[in-house]
């Protein structure tokens, strides 16, 4: 029996989350809102080497979530939310639909047509989760753009005032802001994101309710807190505060890796003592991790990861 790591609940993976996850396993399963890696070489060199498997989109599938997406956002670019100009707009423009719209298209990020949804097909619930998926994907690069403008931002700061200073006198740890702190996707519709992504990769074949149980992988302490908070059978398997992890380019990784999904296996299996089986490190790199494990389960959280009536193993992995 192997283990399927589904990265979750992000369609857009930053370049931090891609190195903790490459970090701890030597792949993972990944959903991105698209037809393909074309656009991302660093993703598309990772997918021919096999450490991403990804669950891509059709372009039946794509389109029309790309034409809503791009009238969503020329609405919002003119009229900045302005429910005004909105009431404007449906009067003014009659060939406007009551499911093309841009009215609608807010509702379906918003998530406030429940009581539609259930009448819907499974392809129009595709529909409405891919394109709040393309959203949330398009809200995560545009902040990991700044994320990381401000933090060139910062070091180009950083070197003038040692300029000015003197390099004798290098900035104190205390003195330095922490613009390029990374921020938690996951913090933001951290519901949304996990129903509209499961719902995604049940339809495409990812989570299957009577196959074999992937273990769901995160990045996000938001996401986890989340689970944590909203589900009343939790049972806490492993949480390592403080785990030795080696460097990307050291050799020896790639057998700790190894090791380390062996080690887990026996976690879910629950064999031995978890934390006294944990592979060391015992060469130079540096690198610190943490992992904690849990089992979820009860009607809400197996609800949202459409999966009824089993536990859910989730891993929240993260570099110190």
């Amino acid at each position: 029996m192997t283990i399927k790591f589904l990265f979750f609940p992000f369609t857009h993976i930053t370049q931090n989350q891609l190195d903790t996850l490459l970090t701890f396993f030597p792949s993972f399963h990944h959903l991105p809102v698209s037809l393909d890696f074309k656009q991302n070489q660093v993703l598309q060199n990772l997918f021919e080497q096999g450490k991403i498997t990804p669950f891509f989109s059709s372009a039946k599938e794509l389109e029309p979530v790309e034409q809503k997406l791009e009238q969503y956002l020329a609405w919002a670019s003119i009229h900045k939310g302005n429910q005004v100009n909105l009431k404007s707009i449906l009067r003014d423009t009659p060939y406007f639909t009551s499911d093309t719209h841009v009215a609608a298209i807010k509702s379906q990020i918003k998530g406030t047509q429940e009581d539609i949804v259930s009448a819907e097909s499974a392809e129009s619930v595709l529909q409405r989760d891919l394109l709040f998926l393309k959203m949330a994907q398009l809200f995560d690069e545009q902040n990991e753009r700044i994320d990381l403008e401000l933090k060139n931002l910062d070091k180009t700061r950083k070197k003038m005032v040692s300029v000015l200073r003197g390099l004798e006198e290098p900035l104190r740890k205390d003195q330095s802001d922490k613009t390029g702190d990374n921020q938690d996707f996951g913090t933001v519709m951290t519901r949304e994101r996990i129903s509209a992504w499961s719902g995604c990769m049940a339809q495409k074949g990812g989570i299957k309710p009577d196959g074999d149980m992937p273990l769901f992988v995160t990045t996000s302490e938001a996401v986890f807190d989340y689970l944590e908070s909203n589900c009343k059978d939790i049972v806490n398997t492993l949480d390592i505060d403080q785990i030795k992890v080696h460097e990307n380019c050291c050799e020896n990784k790639s057998k700790w890796q190894h090791q380390f999904c062996d080690y887990l296996m026996g976690v879910i299996q629950g064999n031995g003592n978890r934390e006294n089986n944990l592979p060391k490190i015992k060469d130079g790199c540096s690198f610190l991790g943490q992992i904690k494990f849990s089992y979820f389960s009860g009607n809400g959280i197996n609800n949202l990861f459409n999966m009824s009536d089993r536990q859910i193993p989730v891993c929240l992995i993260k570099l110190k």
